[in-house]
């Protein structure tokens, strides 16, 4: 949940246009397993949507946590696969995808641990909770050590790879490479910065 109202607009609007830019894709020709991967990318993007909004912290957690801890081992298969996703070449760009849907499943997992200990909510502002069985700090005594850690790696290494699909994306234009794959290099540049700007919010 982002608590300034002016960066929760900016990510909104920065994951939906991800998220539309994926459905696009997924429409175009194209592997069936490529198209398949969007759709998860765009779920991924309307949870982030949704993250950055107080509302959200009622929705139900469980469901979550299985799409994306199914989604992040649909690209680690496509990894070890050696599967291109989106256009692209190799297989660290599926790799990239694999982690960010694992950092998405550990977010919603962590998010109320996190939201808790630094005293923005309290375990009865969040009905999502229910089923889930973890310990939470009384509030405002600060985010659990384990989330800062984690949430900081986390961060810097989206940050390292948003970095580099930027200049793939500058490169790519220059080049004049295909505008679908450049700004599919852009959109997992987004993706990434946008993803490490969640996670840094989280402290």
């Amino acid at each position: 949940m982002i608590e300034a109202t002016g960066l929760r607009w900016i990510l909104t609007i920065v994951f939906a246009g991800i998220g539309l830019f994926c459905l696009y894709r997924c429409f175009r020709r194209g592997p069936v397993t490529s198209r398949f991967g969007d759709v998860l990318h765009a779920a991924m993007c309307a949870a982030m949507v949704a993250m950055a909004w107080p509302a959200t912290m009622a929705f139900a957690r469980l469901p979550q946590l299985a799409l994306f801890g199914f989604a992040a081992v649909w690209f680690a298969v496509a990894t070890a696969r050696g599967a291109a996703h989106g256009g692209h070449d190799g297989r660290w760009q599926p790799g990239f995808h694999a982690v960010m849907m694992a950092a998405m499943a550990w977010m919603v997992f962590a998010m109320p641990r996190a939201m808790v200990g630094s005293g923005a909510v309290s375990t009865t502002d969040m009905p999502g909770m229910e089923g889930m069985s973890m310990p939470l700090p009384a509030a405002g005594g600060g985010v659990p050590a384990d989330v800062v850690v984690v949430a900081l790696v986390l961060a810097i290494a989206f940050c390292l790879a948003g970095v580099a699909f930027l200049a793939r994306a500058i490169d790519g234009a220059r080049a004049a490479a295909p505008p679908v794959r450049t700004a599919g290099w852009g959109a997992d540049a987004l993706m990434g910065l946008g993803t490490t700007v969640m996670l840094l919010a989280m402290l």
